[in-house]
């Protein structure tokens, strides 16, 4: 039975998932229309599209799995439904949480000059680099993703409320091993490199604005203002990151949580990620704010500087 609690959660959630449809969609046109423009995208705008198309996935299949879940609509769509569909959240979401460290990484190759022959050869090879890590992520993240067919047990379509709300195979053989799989390879390694990318930089801009002191030249300036921007940028993705995967993990391994209430939680912080993570992305990327600014002020919701 369908109360107010659960259609107020259900509009709650419907909320975040079409505000962030809507930025990431904005991000799709904006360098679709690069690309139509110059015939080609820059490393870091194809890895920012990559974000935006995955969480623009990641929230349709949410909104689709938050609608049959709170209904308790498998019992009509049969029983392999969740196996569709939590697939494809594990295979989309990991894929934009790796794109995001990606960008992490690239910004850092891009920005942080160091005399290493292994560093200069990334910076050369960047751009095909780039292509070769974005396709690599889709192919292992559709790999890791696949074994969580096998924790979902087929559910018995006459029981509705039951059946609909636990789905997964709790005492299965491989579960435990496989969430903290999941949980290492898609959460904490993209955690990891996303940490020491932006630590690379802050550490080599700390650096040499203590040159540009030395030298008695100013500290601040077009040249140090890009890469400042670029730093805190990351670093709010970082943060939202961080407070995703803290919530999805702490949620994974704390048992007392019952199933219903953990598979929610974890859909829900997915959803607040695709949604946030295009908000920063816009904010933090001049091209993309400069768009947005331009069309909000086109409306007149703006004033002229």
């Amino acid at each position: 039975m369908v109360t107010v609690d659960i259609i107020l959660q259900l509009a709650a959630i419907l909320f975040v998932i079409v505000f962030g449809i809507l930025g990431n969609l904005f991000i799709v046109i904006i360098n679709f229309q690069e690309f139509r423009r110059t015939g080609t995208l820059q490393p870091s705008e194809r890895i920012v599209s990559c974000i935006a198309v995955s969480n623009i996935l990641a929230v349709i299949v949410l909104a689709t799995w938050f609608i049959i879940f709170l209904l308790d609509l498998c019992t009509y769509l049969g029983p392999y439904i969740y196996k569709v569909t939590d697939f494809l959240i594990v295979f989309i979401t990991k894929a934009g949480y790796w794109f995001t460290a990606w960008l992490c990484f690239f910004y850092c190759v891009k920005i942080v000059k160091v005399n290493w022959r292994i560093f200069m050869k990334l910076k050369q090879g960047i751009s095909l680099l780039v292509s070769f890590l974005l396709f690599a992520t889709v192919l292992c993240s559709f790999g890791v993703a696949y074994p969580v067919t096998y924790v979902i047990r087929t559910l018995n379509t006459t029981s509705i409320v039951g059946e609909c709300k636990d789905y997964y195979i709790i005492g299965h053989e491989f579960m435990m091993g496989y969430i903290v799989f999941l949980s290492v390879i898609a959460s904490l390694l993209p955690l990891a490199l996303m940490l020491l990318s932006s630590l690379g930089i802050v550490f080599f801009l700390l650096k040499h604005s203590k040159n540009m002191t030395k030298t008695s030249n100013a500290s601040s300036g077009p040249r140090t203002e890009g890469p400042t921007a670029v730093v805190k940028m990351l670093i709010s993705l970082i943060v939202l990151y961080i407070v995703s995967v803290i919530s999805i993990l702490v949620t994974n391994h704390v048992a007392t949580i019952i199933e219903s209430d953990m598979v929610v939680i974890i859909a829900s912080s997915s959803s607040i990620f695709s949604a946030g993570s295009s908000v920063i992305l816009i904010v933090g990327t001049v091209k993309l704010r400069q768009a947005f600014l331009k069309i909000f002020c086109s409306a007149g919701q703006c004033c002229n500087k």
